[in-house]
């Protein structure tokens, strides 16, 4: 259940707001170094797993 827009706390300023994502290493530039083959072989994709149309 959401509550009504006047019905909310309001934030005295916006500085005040916290970043409240978790912190996460950053990741390098670019790709990461894996082929699509090498991928879908990693998450146990086959072609013959799906059937031809």
């Amino acid at each position: 259940m959401t509550v009504p827009e006047e019905n909310r706390p309001k934030a005295e300023s916006t500085d005040a707001a916290e970043d409240r994502r978790p912190q996460e290493p950053p990741r390098p530039p670019g790709g990461t170094g894996r082929t699509l083959r090498e991928a879908l072989e990693e998450a146990h994709v086959h072609p013959d797993d799906y059937a031809e149309e």
